[in-house]
């Protein structure tokens, strides 16, 4: 799987040479217009041209872990930036044709889930496990989370959004891509798939999620900035992933390495081959460097 999802890391996009010489032309009718140099019969039109995206486009699988039961809320992606001009639907098939080989390999037939991790050694974890190796061992693929210490910061704050979970739980979301995900990465389109939530919006979210990049990343003009639309797990092995990393964070997070059970030690070795492998402490946030499994604690500013 060394590099096989075709996902690297791209270089930055330089200004084309054509935008350039229209800039140049704007400049110069500018300059004649403020001279007063143009007749009366001449008219000076200055386009200002916008690209419709950014070419170079980040792709992202999100998912959440534990928002409704435990102290600890974990908001996660599973992501990639795409070779300039690949086709996203194409590469998005190749891995997902890629990640069902292995599940079939292993007789996995159905959705995996952290929830549905097996409860002892055998096949099937080992298909767990080859699954996450995959992600593991794939050259330009990344996994981000925000930890949310639901005590300190409630989803359902009665001040802030009068008591509704579902606006505070979409408000932080919006938090995680645009603050956690997309200013890291600026400049970029972002395709971002989010396992399906009843009561989303998907428009207005991708509106606020927008807003909130534009305010704080700044960056160069578009006129669109970013796809936000809802997913469906069952179908996704993705999202499978997403549902997977976030599922270990949250396990960690809410006390499951103390736990005393054969359905938690099963869990417990995932999670330390997990830190073996990538040198991290899951109970710990990762320093901003971390790129391959970062672990972001949020605290407001």
């Amino acid at each position: 799987m060394k590099g096989g999802w075709r996902a690297r890391t791209a270089e930055s996009p330089r200004r084309s040479s054509a935008k350039t010489e229209r800039l140049r032309r704007s400049k110069r009718a500018n300059d004649q217009f403020r001279s007063g140099s143009q007749n009366e019969n001449e008219q000076v039109v200055i386009k200002l041209s916008f690209p419709p995206r950014p070419k170079q486009r980040l792709l992202a699988f999100c998912d959440e872990s534990s928002h409704n039961r435990e102290r600890y809320c974990v908001l996660g992606a599973v992501y990639f930036v795409l070779k300039e001009g690949a086709d996203s639907a194409k590469v998005i098939a190749d891995v997902e044709d890629q990640l069902t080989k292995i599940k079939n390999e292993r007789g996995l037939f159905g959705r995996l889930k952290w929830e549905k991790v097996p409860t002892e050694a055998g096949r099937y974890l080992e298909g767990y496990k080859e699954f996450l190796k995959s992600f593991l061992e794939t050259d330009g693929v990344y996994f981000k989370c925000l930890v949310l210490d639901t005590h300190k910061y409630r989803l359902a704050n009665a001040k802030r959004w009068a008591g509704d979970a579902l606006v505070g739980y979409q408000k932080f979301y919006c938090v995680f891509l645009a603050d956690g995900l997309m200013k890291r990465y600026p400049n970029y389109f972002y395709e971002i798939v989010v396992d399906g939530f009843g009561g989303v919006s998907y428009g207005e979210f991708e509106y606020m999620v927008t807003g909130r990049y534009v305010k704080r990343a700044k960056p160069q003009a578009a006129m669109d900035y970013c796809e936000v639309k809802p997913g469906d797990e069952q179908n996704s092995n993705l999202l499978q992933l997403a549902d997977l990393l976030v599922g270990l964070v949250g396990f960690v997070w809410n006390g499951g390495m103390r736990r005393e059970s054969k359905r938690a030690a099963i869990r417990q070795e995932l999670v330390k081959w997990i830190e073996s492998d990538l040198n991290i402490e899951v109970g710990k946030k990762t320093t901003y460097s971390k790129q391959k499994f970062n672990i972001w604690v949020f605290e407001a500013t």
